[in-house]
């Protein structure tokens, strides 16, 4: 449940949903397996566990969702190989050349009597509203998913006003201030940086480097923008800050999660809730001061 990747959107309205009637919603969309002949599924579960009922877990003012997805594993080299075996055989039965058209509807047919034979590969995404501060929290790794699990959630209310946190100031530059001059009190460097050339897309990477590396200097004055920056935020967590506001890699420090490790582990609901509650309290203050830092406004 702790989430390792942060794409941030902030709510352009109160949202006015209690838990019960945001499940009652979501129900519509529960997740079933992959029908027979589809490639893939995708549908709300327990964010809790999979055989539990309830789509959603709030504690603390804040909504917790699980998005399953599931898909059929077909091994490409396996298409390509009864592929190849079907073309020889229409080439030699026929002495003619099988054209890209008629290969792809081959292939397609091939797919297709594949599929209800398929292994099937499933995933889960979380995500949490926070409806105390606005915010909506997806934890997805990349750009796909969290749109993936959004457009779910629009479906599944029938509209839902959001935005991801747009800077209005570049955060690239930003973020070079900070490598530059030091960063503002709470943060402190991790020492994992990525620099792009923003003429000719080069790209430099460091990891446990210092911030004094006369390399680090020489590059942003060559015009390199940090592009990835590793931060460390009140002793509380350390992640990739990347210049599109996303925030990669993220993992709470121990001295945080041992805040919970007098919660009695037997009861794995009571474990969950207090966990659930840490982790949003943490995030809240961490996205809040995102917002600040970076002049963060809501236009589309």
């Amino acid at each position: 449940m702790w989430f390792k990747n942060l794409h941030l959107y902030r709510l352009t309205s109160q949202f006015e949903l209690s838990p019960e009637q945001l499940a009652e919603k979501l129900e519509e969309k529960r997740f079933y397996p992959c029908a027979k002949m589809a490639e893939e599924s995708s549908g709300w579960v327990s964010p809790i566990h999979r055989s539990k009922e309830y789509l959603v877990h709030a504690a603390s003012g804040c909504i917790l969702l699980c998005m399953r997805r599931e898909q059929k594993v077909i091994p490409p080299s396996a298409v390509k190989e009864e592929l190849e075996e079907q073309v020889l055989a229409i080439q030699e039965a026929m002495g003619r050349k099988v054209f890209s058209k008629e290969k792809q509807s081959l292939k397609e047919d091939i797919v297709a009597k594949m599929l209800p034979r398929a292994f099937t590969r499933s995933t889960h995404i979380f995500a949490y509203i926070d409806t105390k501060n606005g915010y909506l929290v997806l934890n997805a790794g990349s750009d796909k998913i969290a749109d993936t699990i959004y457009e779910l959630l629009v479906e599944s209310l029938g509209s839902f006003g959001a935005v991801k946190l747009v800077s209005e100031e570049s955060p690239g530059h930003i973020l070079n201030d900070w490598l530059q001059n030091g960063l503002p009190e709470g943060w402190e460097l991790t020492g994992d940086y990525e620099l792009k050339d923003l003429q000719d897309e080069r790209v430099a990477k460091f990891k446990d480097n210092e911030s004094e590396n006369g390399v680090l200097a020489d590059l942003i004055e060559d015009g390199y923008q940090v592009t990835k920056l590793g931060v460390r935020y009140k002793g509380q967590l350390k992640a990739m800050l990347q210049q599109d506001l996303v925030v990669k890699s993220v993992k709470f420090m121990d001295e945080l999660l041992a805040e919970n490790d007098d919660v009695d582990g037997e009861d794995e609901l009571v474990k969950f809730d207090a966990d659930f509650a840490l982790m949003t309290r943490t995030l809240a203050d961490f996205i809040s001061d995102i917002i600040s830092l970076f002049v963060v406004n809501t236009e589309s």
